[in-house]
């Protein structure tokens, strides 16, 4: 449906109505006599005409009257309510998981059929296997001839994807004829092994079934160990770079599958750094690092110890010796690496008792004596008899009895706290042992607990024996890495070997024991979902992993803010404690628009902001303790944390049944009201007329009844309309209504209270464009958004440049608010409530057509628009926000009249916002092109004083901002934002701009000529058919050459409107102030404020002495550094407090040692006792051709220039 669009021209009236009443109030003009009586009368008539122009515009006493006789205010129990919606999320995900159930049940019943590799790729044959690609939405296939060595046929297609735009799939297009297959870049899509799996994972009678039954189910999907992924209903590919088809995606590195296949896990690093781990060697043990790093997920612990003459753990700030393998701490471990270098002997006599020590949790740290050592004490007989001496290669092994009875009952099961992993692991990163070791490990893992994994690096590494030992031994697998190209392929063997404990005991995954996932942006939709999945395995073994995707926005709305005031509202979090959902999660980078890598770890207490950080809330949240109503204070931000709100919460939660999630509310005080109807609704009574108007808008995110996947060309307005004839045909809610039905009935309340809103307006317009009102709405919690806007003479809605080009106004409503109370305005409004918050709309302008100057007397092309909107409430529960926009020249002819006229300089004037940013002012250089230039993100010119932080603009208003805090009119608070970006801080280079140029021409030329490479291998035959390329370097850990996660704080000053130390009088001092420390005698100031009552603002006027020249910055500048620490500034970076860095103790550990936190639903742990002595164990390099390591180092080349692309 088109917007309703503006005339171009409109009448530039000075408002009648705002003028009027001045020239009764303003006696004295330019110059006038400034007073504390007269400034009161200012802010007194203020507010008085601003309420009359308000209440003309948008009829909110009408409104309220409406919403009075069809609805009275309740007061809910929040513990209720949130049972009730975790009742309903349970449902869904317990229906949720039920699906991915049956599709495991499903594959487990089907064989696996035994196929020769000659057949799956023969097209002549019956068994040939033909996909679904994701890549190319066909099944034609390119196979190779002869065993890769007689070149390649291209096998026609017999399907392709027919893609259409799904409704219930956000819009992106999607086709149920089949499932697609994605395969991983550096698998190779024909190998028979592979082909036998994805012929043997087709179910898509099943999920076909499924998506019949239920609307609004996501998407279906199945990981194979073997690297492909099945998802239904078929979706486009997201390429990582679509340009050149650049594809970096492996499912099996999803949290989902990973924590599916190998349960939560307690993983020890030991990384060799003797004189021989060089060069290559090193970076490729730092690389396998990496990729072993990223099979780790939040539910999983570890640590890395480097070792040579000594060794040490990288990190040492938990007690039980390992962290929470969370993405910061990951790169922490990871960054501090960088301060190693290879030296000197490696010390497995040390290391290896360390690691056990560390990963079983013993006390105390190993004893180790020097040969020399004991030989003179056993000599001279002061050995100490109750000790056991292990003689080893070169170190003597003490072992006192406690120490040995630790060793023997140690299990981190019986010892530890249940927070850490099921099973144990130690990763040993090596170029070679100089020996077995045996003693230390019939010492430490005699029960054989504790799998042992070597990765032996190096292309001339030739000592195998010692590491194949280690592993075989120890139930481990041992694997060769010669290069870089083949660490992601290797470290695969490991979660192989680790989904044995998974494959063994899979009569006891049962379906309420369902694996969930965090949250994640999923690659098929690009929405944040979380995943529910089910080891798959088959004869005992690990096929893959079943699975279901859960938009998290679909759960947001079951937890609906309407069920709760204005100023409450619901949250989600995940076992580890990290908000799934909250109002105050901020997962977009506003500067870059990048999701932020945190987007999915960020604790529950950081995204609250309360004042200060309590464990106990967290504890009582995570683990649902409604013993006591837990109370906090916290800081409510907005408009990107340029606004904060004080409120105090009381915090209810509820554990959702058979998951780790928890759903919480945060009520804030005086909140516990909402709109209720008096009488029920009879829906065959509904009049569709309520619906003829079409300046109406619904929440265009938010499902109100489901639809059918065909029904995207219909808007939601028209979606809704359908359902609502259908309601009154049947006197029933439609059957694809009822999910959502508490909120489909607040909706029809507020359509039927609002149906009246433009018969209202129609009847008072003409003033109110008289006024400079060109558009009044009124929005509610349901997302209905009534609206009415009318042209103003001389002004038009879009301009035409010199070059054709056209800017355009943008609606208020119709393109910059379309979400009601999830726009910050909504959440401002009904956080000054009984207040008109009146501002400035920065987004937005109107052009003009007359050449008049404006009121500040420039001839200026552009003009402002001001908004003020107030939120309106019926016996305390919230009804819904009402407001106008007009020309912003209407407010500034106003403070004209007061004698705040931008010609004298004798007398300045502010209007001041809650939170002392300048609403309005008189000082003379004010420009409108300014200010909406100096909105701009990208902008480095001259910041305007209109939107500034009132205490930064010159020493006046710095010393008046200082004043107006003493005397009670703002108080000060701290905020810190843990959820900061921060710039990388880069060396200016003379010239830079010009060698970065030749750089991004260079790697776009790199990207280019990887793919003509790769196609070239491929089409003849140099790929090899089991050693795929992978990629070299991991992009988790890349350094980010532009934005990285840090933290920020500021203070912020709050209004005080009802608390100030001056009685009625507007005078701040009684005496002329003199304020500029540089050169005093140049100023002397008078300061008078008041309140503007029943709106936002604060009305300054400072009266210069005679002579003075207070605005001259060079004999009175602003204090350095400034008085007022206003504005976000980093105050710390996790990832650079190391010791390395003289970080103190607390930096250093800032967020190493996870908060409360549930532990994972379910653990199967390793059955030591069972013989894996016939299971592969180690595999060992091959040499890859020229041409995949050729391809490899350019694919390296490109993922380390990606701030160029």
């Amino acid at each position: 449906m088109p917007r309703p669009t503006l005339n171009c021209k409109i009448s530039l009236l000075i408002p009648l109505g705002w003028i009027l009443f001045l020239f009764v109030l303003c006696r004295d003009v330019d110059g006038a006599t400034v007073t504390a009586e007269g400034v009161s009368k200012w802010a007194e008539d203020l507010s008085g005409n601003i309420q009359k122009i308000f209440e003309e515009a948008t009829k909110w006493h009408e409104i309220h009257k409406v919403y009075s006789v069809v609805a009275d205010a309740e007061i809910f129990d929040p513990r209720t309510e949130l049972k009730s919606i975790k009742n309903q999320i349970e449902e869904y995900l317990k229906e949720r998981s039920k699906i991915a159930w049956d599709a495991k049940v499903s594959l487990e019943s089907k064989e696996l059929k035994n196929l020769s590799d000659v057949e799956v790729n023969d097209p002549d044959s019956k068994n040939f296997v033909r996909f679904m690609s994701a890549k190319t939405q066909s099944d034609a296939a390119l196979v190779y001839k002869d065993g890769h060595f007689a070149g390649t046929s291209f096998v026609n297609g017999t399907r392709v994807f027919n893609l259409q735009p799904n409704v219930n799939f956000y819009g992106i297009p999607t086709s149920s004829e089949a499932s697609a297959v994605h395969v991983p870049t550096p698998v190779y899509n024909r190998n028979p092994y592979l082909l036998t799996r994805i012929e043997w994972s087709d179910i898509d009678q099943l999920y076909r079934r499924n998506r019949e039954r239920i609307k609004d189910l996501s998407f279906q999907k199945f990981c194979s160990e073997s690297g492909f992924m099945r998802y239904f209903p078929a979706a486009p590919w997201m390429w990582d770079n679509k340009a050149i088809e650049l594809d970096l995606f492996d499912c099996r590195s999803s949290e989902w599958f990973i924590d599916a296949a190998t349960m939560s896990k307690n993983v020890l690093i030991m990384l060799d750094l003797s004189g021989s781990m060089l060069g290559q060697r090193f970076e490729i043990a730092k690389q396998t690092i990496e990729a072993i790093l990223d099979t780790l997920s939040d539910n999983d612990f570890f640590n890395i110890m480097p070792f040579s003459k000594n060794a040490n753990l990288l990190d040492e700030c938990s007690e039980e010796g390992l962290l929470q393998a969370t993405m910061r701490n990951k790169k922490l471990l990871r960054t501090r690496l960088a301060n190693y270098t290879s030296e000197g002997k490696a010390e497995y006599e040390k290391a290896l008792p360390m690691a056990f020590t560390t990963l079983l949790n013993l006390p105390g740290k190993p004893i180790l004596k020097t040969k020399d050592e004991y030989a003179e004490e056993k000599e001279q007989g002061t050995l100490d008899t109750r000790f056991k001496y292990v003689e080893l290669m070169d170190w003597v092994l003490v072992i006192t009895p406690e120490y040995e009875k630790a060793i023997k009952n140690s299990s981190r099961e019986r010892t530890r706290d249940t927070q850490m992993g099921c099973n144990d692991v130690i990763m040993l990163i090596t170029d070679g042992a100089p020996g077995y070791y045996k003693e230390i490990f019939e010492i430490y893992n005699h029960e054989k607990k504790i799998r042992f994994f070597s990765f032996l690096i190096g292309e001339e590494a030739i000592d195998f024996d010692q590491v194949k030992w280690m592993a075989c031994t120890n139930r481990g697998f041992m694997v060769h890495i010669g290069n870089m190209a083949d660490v992601q392929e290797k470290v695969q063997h490991y979660v192989k070997v680790m989904s044995r404990a998974v494959s063994r005991q899979s009569h006891a995954i049962q379906k309420e024991t369902a694996i969930w996932g965090s949250v994640a942006r999923e690659r098929m939709s690009k929405q944040y979902v979380i995943s529910v999945g089910y080891p798959v395995t088959n004869e005992d073994t690990f096929m893959g992993v079943s699975a279901v995707s859960v938009p998290v926005g679909e759960l947001h709305q079951m937890a609906h803010p309407s069920l709760v005031g204005g100023r409450s509202y619901f949250f989600m979090l995940d076992n580890n404690g990290y908000a799934m959902f909250h109002p105050q999660l901020r997962t977009i980078d506003e500067k870059s628009g990048e999701i932020k890598p945190t987007y999915n770890n960020m604790d529950f207490l950081q995204v609250e902001t309360q004042q200060p950080l309590s464990n106990m809330i967290q504890s009582a949240v995570i683990n649902c303790d409604n013993t006591n109503t837990k109370k906090m204070n916290v800081l409510f931000a907005i408009e990107n944390m340029k606004r904060v709100y004080e409120q105090k919460n009381s915090y209810h939660a509820e554990c959702i049944e058979n998951t780790h999630f928890t759903i919480g509310s945060a009520i804030a005080e005086g909140d516990q009201v909402r709109l209720n109807r008096r009488k029920h609704l009879d829906l065959t009574q509904i009049d569709l007329t309520w619906l003829e108007d079409k300046n109406w808008r619904i929440h265009p995110q938010w499902r109100y009844c489901l639809l059918n996947d065909s029904d995207t060309d219909l808007g939601p307005e028209q979606a809704f309309t359908t359902y609502v004839r259908q309601m009154k045909s049947s006197g029933e809610l439609p059957t694809l209504c009822k999910p959502r039905e508490k909120l489909v009935k607040r909706l029809l309340l507020d359509i039927q209270a609002t149906s009246s809103f433009r018969s209202l307006l129609d009847l008072g317009w003409k003033s109110n464009k008289k006024n400079g009102v060109h558009i009044s709405f009124f929005a509610t919690p349901s997302g209905l958004i009534r609206f009415h806007n009318e042209s103003l003479e001389d002004f038009s809605e879009y301009v035409e440049e010199d070059n054709g080009t056209h800017r355009v106004y943008k609606h208020y409503v119709l393109e910059l608010n379309r979400n009601s109370i999830e726009d910050d305005y909504f959440k401002r409004a009904v956080r000054m409530k009984d207040r008109i918050v009146v501002d400035i709309n920065p987004q937005t302008k109107l052009w003009k057509l007359t050449e008049n100057p404006n009121p500040y007397g420039n001839y200026e092309n552009e003009t402002l628009l001001a908004v003020a909107y107030r939120a309106i409430f019926v016996n305390e529960a919230l009804v819904g926000v009402a407001g106008i926009e007009f020309l912003y020249d209407s407010l500034v002819e106003l403070m004209k009249k007061f004698g705040c006229s931008p010609k004298d300089e004798s007398a300045r004037c502010f209007l001041l916002d809650e939170h002392a940013y300048v609403v309005y002012s008189s000082q003379p250089d004010i420009s409108y092109s300014e200010y909406l230039a100096s909105q701009d993100k990208k902008s480095t010119g001259k910041s305007s004083a209109l939107g500034g932080f009132f205490g930064h603009l010159n020493r006046v208003t710095e010393w008046t901002m200082e004043l107006l805090i003493k005397k009670g009119f703002y108080h000060e608070t701290t905020f810190v934002d843990y959820q900061a970006m921060c710039d990388v801080e880069k060396t200016v280079v003379a010239a830079a701009s010009n060698i970065m140029k030749p750089l991004k021409q260079l790697s776009q030329f790199v990207f280019w000529l990887f793919f003509q490479l790769f196609t070239f291998a491929s089409e003849f035959s140099l790929l090899p058919r089991s050693n795929s390329i992978a990629e070299g370097y991991t992009p988790t850990f890349q350094s980010s050459d532009v934005r990285y996660p840090c933290q920020k704080q500021t203070k912020f000053y709050i209004a005080n409107p009802d608390k100030s130390k001056l009685g009625s009088s507007a005078l701040l001092e009684d005496h002329m102030e003199r304020l500029c420390t540089k050169n005093p005698l140049m100023c002397a100031v008078k300061v008078y404020a008041s309140w503007v009552e029943k709106t936002n603002l604060l009305l300054v006027v400072v009266k210069q002495g005679p002579n003075s020249n207070c605005y001259d910055e060079t004999q009175c500048p602003l204090s350095d550094p400034p008085v007022l620490q206003f504005g976000l500034r980093k105050s710390a970076d996790p990832l650079a407090a190391t010791p390395s860095t003289g970080g103190s103790d607390a930096d250093v550990c800032l967020g190493a040692i996870p908060r409360k936190r549930k532990n994972v639903i379910q653990c199967l742990r390793d059955d030591y006792l069972t013989d894996e002595s016939e299971l592969p164990c180690s595999r060992q390099h091959r040499h890859l051709p020229y041409s995949t390591l050729l391809i490899f180092v350019v694919t390296s080349v490109v993922l380390f220039i990606p701030g160029y692309l």
